[in-house]
């Protein structure tokens, strides 16, 4: 249960409308039946601790709901009241599976804005309840004035006679302060939003965490692909240039002398060189491919499919016309996710078949690798085989998460989710195309 999708994280102006009269009226029902379901099972958990834990089978599930509960209260502040909110985003954790997903749940009980809005979550229920209360009384009030006065006229209430103009004005005056209960209800609820969830400088600090948290993983991810490109120089085109030089050399002394020979060097020259330059744009399609600049993601991952030794099974579903483009950072980001896993697909898990799933909405990219190997990936971070753990950072420096799972059929998945609301706090990939690409 991650925060996939966040709702916006300010709205620039307050308003008091239906929704909010609507919201206190709910925040009343739910004052009657859940606020009462949620005190009990806290005062259960923690009374039956002492009995050997027996508490925590309470509290877990309480916790649990609680970490739903705080996310839809900030959405609802958000849509209702139209107020402020700093939605901090949470640490998350690197671990994949279930151990990652329990990871998380922890993580999130570790922060002040959890139990802030845990709080808020019943004080909200308690406020709203009372006025609601109030507020169905004066309604009983003002129908049962009205009811006797259009009915049976005036009525003797001990030595005071209320006539019928009297009966009205109470049922008036009732249904209007009924009104003005679901007001005061909606403002009260407004201020408590403002108060305990519409943001602290604890949040801010989380939130500046989090950043910093991913420009690390970006720094990290930029610091592999610089060794990746100082390996791939060291071992492949330096000496096929050192073996060019030589080879140009041999033919300089040999071009007075033999000039037959020296053609013949000349020609080898030309074509190493030829041969260099394939080196070059390959290490430069590496770093920012030139199909996903000029064709876009699609045509990118179908080039892809189609070199890879195994076959695979693409679909590709991006925007259409309602929903917005992706930027370079994040189709460079999904490219080499579906890249580094289909080359660690063909060279370590024995398939025969693998599959690469694409699709957008209009809050997070989701790009999906399985194959049907013998299983066994991991993120490993001791200097061997790194590649997954630098898709990892990669991911993260977006803001996203990358998942190794391994479903019941056997073989490996891998699930990268990218969020599409803002901007990656560091630049993942570089993103102007490389000079040695533009020169060649």
């Amino acid at each position: 249960m991650d925060d996939t999708t966040t709702p916006p994280a300010a709205v620039r102006r307050s308003r008091l409308d239906a929704a909010a009269l609507a919201s206190v009226i709910i925040g009343g029902l739910l004052f009657c039946s859940w606020f009462w379901i949620s005190l009990t099972l806290l005062v259960s958990g923690f009374a039956s601790l002492p009995a050997l834990g027996t508490g925590l089978l309470l509290l877990i599930p309480w916790l649990l709901v609680m970490q739903a509960a705080v996310r839809l209260e900030r959405r609802r502040v958000v849509a209702v009241h139209g107020i402020s909110v700093i939605l901090p985003p949470r640490r998350r954790s690197r671990r994949t599976g279930a151990a990652g997903w329990i990871h998380n749940r922890w993580l999130e009980l570790g922060t002040g804005a959890f139990w802030r809005g845990a709080l808020h979550h019943h004080l909200a229920m308690l406020v709203t309840g009372v006025f609601f209360l109030v507020f169905l009384a004066l309604v009983w009030l003002g129908w049962t004035a009205a009811d006797i006065a259009l009915r049976h006229g005036p009525v003797e209430i001990g030595t005071l006679e209320l006539s019928r103009w009297m009966l009205g004005l109470i049922a008036t005056a009732s249904i209007v302060l009924s009104a003005v209960m679901l007001i005061l209800g909606a403002l009260a609820d407004r201020g408590l939003a403002r108060g305990l969830i519409s943001g602290s400088e604890d949040d801010l600090r989380e939130q500046v965490a989090e950043l910093a948290e991913r420009r690390q993983g970006a720094v990290d991810s930029a610091a592999q692909e610089r060794r990746r490109i100082e390996r791939d120089l060291h071992d492949g085109v330096q000496p096929r240039l050192v073996n060019l030089a030589m080879t140009l050399g041999i033919a300089k002394n040999a071009i007075h002398t033999d000039p037959d020979r020296a053609g013949e060097l000349v020609g080898q020259a030309h074509s190493e060189a030829k041969a260099v330059m394939t080196d070059l744009r390959q290490l430069a399609r590496g770093i920012h491919p030139a199909v996903l600049t000029d064709r876009g993601l699609d045509a990118a991952l179908s080039a892809l499919a189609a070199r890879s030794r195994v076959p695979v099974d693409l679909e590709v579903h991006l925007a259409s016309g309602e929903l917005p483009g992706l930027d370079r950072e994040r189709e460079a980001v999904a490219y080499f996710v579906v890249s580094e896993a289909l080359t660690n697909i063909a060279k370590h898990s024995e398939a025969s078949q693998a599959s690469v799933s694409v699709t957008q909405t209009s809050e997070v990219l989701q790009v999906r690798i399985q194959d049907n190997g013998r299983g066994g990936a991991q993120v490993r971070r001791d200097g061997r085989s790194t590649g997954l753990a630098g898709l990892t950072d990669r991911v993260r420096a977006t803001g996203g998460r990358l998942e190794l799972i391994r479903p019941d059929g056997g073989g490996t998945a891998l699930i990268a989710v990218i969020p599409l609301g803002a901007r990656p706090a560091g630049p993942a990939t570089p993103t102007a195309r490389p000079a040695i690409q533009e020169a060649l």
